[in-house]
């Protein structure tokens, strides 16, 4: 199936993965993570018109975006005390439980792949700071007490696990073993904004993945956005590459 912008429906179709699971950095747009990130300012909850004040939005825009955060699990809506003339009570509304920290997680992974965008060596730092990545994931040498080097399939299972561990939903394509499909993103807007930074950063999280699943010598290839529904990944075994 092919996604959809949630935003515009009306917009051309978008190639690629969805966003991670709800609760991760990349399940709303820019502008609701933004009001996100202005309600986790206000000390407690807020009225709908305060939040359009220093958003400089209307209410109605604002009151949509609410909603929606509502029923993603990022806000809650409370109740306001009486009011003392006629009318319904207005709603208030607050951040949900650490719902505030992946917002600013996203609005800071964008930043930070923006800049590195602008170096003329981008590729190549992004593919370290993915092996940087997967070395702070390191627990121990996953390959420890293995007599032979892993197979195609053990290797694949370990990345596809990795990855999930880190936020994509990766699974074995049905058309070639070899071929990931990796249908969720944990930075899908950082990565559609700044592809060559981002999924550098991705490639260099399995080439270290790789490393610590004992397979060093297996080539890995990141397709961005090739299928409909996801980015595809390939781990070519030695003697295929």
């Amino acid at each position: 199936m092919v996604n959809k912008n949630p935003e515009n429906p009306g917009a051309r179709p978008v190639k690629g993965p969805r966003p991670a699971a709800v609760g991760e950095p990349q399940v709303m747009s820019r502008a609701r993570r933004e009001l996100l990130t202005r309600l986790a300012d206000h000390d407690g909850a807020c009225p709908v018109d305060e939040l359009a004040r220093s958003c400089g939005q209307h209410p109605n825009t604002v009151r949509e975006h609410l909603e929606a955060l509502v029923a993603s699990g990022h806000v809650l809506r409370v109740p306001a005390p009486q009011p003392t003339g006629r009318g319904r009570p207005a709603r208030l509304y607050r951040v949900a439980e650490q719902a505030a920290a992946p917002a600013a997680a996203a609005t800071l992974a964008s930043v930070l792949a923006a800049q590195l965008a602008t170096r003329p060596e981008a590729r190549a730092e992004g593919v370290a700071a993915g092996r940087a990545w997967a070395a702070s994931l390191r627990t121990g040498s996953p390959d420890a007490g293995r007599d032979d080097p892993p197979n195609a399939q053990t290797v694949s299972d370990d990345i596809a696990g990795a990855l999930t561990g880190t936020g994509f939903t990766a699974e074995r394509s049905a058309e070639d073993p070899a071929v990931l499909r990796l249908t969720r993103c944990p930075l899908l807007e950082a990565a559609r904004e700044h592809p060559d930074v981002v999924c550098s950063v991705h490639l260099g999280l399995v080439q270290g993945l790789l490393d610590d699943a004992g397979a060093p010598e297996t080539r890995a290839q990141l397709l961005p956005f090739a299928a409909s529904d996801a980015c595809l990944l390939r781990l070519d075994p030695p003697e295929a590459s």
